[in-house]
């Protein structure tokens, strides 16, 4: 099993690297050194669907962001992802969003598609989107709060100093986000970076109040957080396709902030940055502060 699910991410990784080329099934099967059958049956196998359903589907949601961030005309785009012909490709959009190309360019509505598969795609897309250079800057709120003790149960260290979007994307394959989710009275599901000089500073799990109760927690990492300010960056609830534009103006806008204004400065050496992903709530940014009176921090 361990080496099919091998041959299964390296055919991933060679179809992302070349999915803006004429990719096809045949090419992958060949990368392996396996017939297009056998690639098949291991591919569908480890994920629910074939390659060529990997491949049309990959392409379909790249084409959306490009709808979405780009001003190439749609049969470019359609030519582009393999699509013989502009009304070929509106059919397979339509079909999958319920509405056209030009719909979608014209209103930015959210999409979802019925398709489990297309829609983890897109939320894989959206972490991908900021290094592509796909996000426009949206408004961010921002508001100063205390949190009192609390606790932070680590589920998951990113030992592997993966990108936030892989890593997230990594707990969710390995169930570690239900797991965490089925623990009663938690007060929010998030990412934390913590101090570290590993690089391994970036964790997810879950806030809880102090006094949880430790007996509960024995299979995970616990670490105290004590009273901090914490400057909150907000950026509203949005479509999933937004994920960029949401991480970028965010942690822009957290960059532009005047701390030395509101008499504070960062306190990064000491307490966490936590991140949160909520659907109601939108991007969510707790950035520590500390008075100014405190001995200054380097920043």
């Amino acid at each position: 099993m361990k080496r099919h699910q091998e041959t299964v991410e390296a055919v991933k990784k060679y179809i992302e690297s070349n999915i803006d080329d004429a990719v096809s099934p045949d090419d992958a099967a060949k990368e392996v050194n396996y017939s297009l059958r056998q690639l098949n049956r291991i591919f569908s196998f480890s994920t629910g669907i074939t390659v060529s359903e990997y491949i049309r589907w990959r392409k379909l949601v790249k084409s959306l962001f490009e709808l979405k961030y780009s001003e190439r005309p749609v049969i470019d785009i359609a030519v582009k992802f393999g699509y013989e012909s502009q009304e070929s490709y509106t059919r397979a959009f339509k079909e999958n969003f319920a509405l056209n190309p030009g719909e979608y360019r014209k209103t930015k509505q959210q999409v979802r598609a019925k398709n489990w598969h297309i829609n983890q795609f897109i939320h894989q897309s959206a972490h991908s989107a900021l290094n592509e250079g796909l996000f426009r800057f949206g408004n961010v709120d921002n508001w100063i709060i205390v949190k009192p003790d609390r606790i932070f149960i680590s589920a998951r260290r990113n030992t592997e100093n993966l990108p936030p979007g892989k890593f997230y994307d990594i707990c969710m394959e390995e169930g570690i986000m239900s797991k965490i989710g089925s623990l009663p009275n938690v007060i929010t599901i998030c990412g934390a970076y913590f101090p570290s000089k590993d690089n391994s500073g970036l964790c997810f799990g879950a806030e809880v109040e102090g006094n949880y109760p430790i007996e509960l927690l024995r299979e995970f990492e616990i670490i105290h957080v004590p009273q901090s300010k914490y400057v909150v960056f907000n950026y509203p609830k949005y479509p999933i396709e937004n994920h960029g534009d949401a991480i970028y103006s965010t942690w822009h806008a957290q960059k532009k902030y005047d701390y030395t204004a509101q008499g504070l400065q960062w306190n990064l050496k000491k307490m966490p940055v936590f991140e949160n992903d909520d659907d109601e709530l939108g991007y969510i940014l707790f950035f520590p502060a500390s008075d100014m009176s405190v001995e200054n921090e380097s920043v």
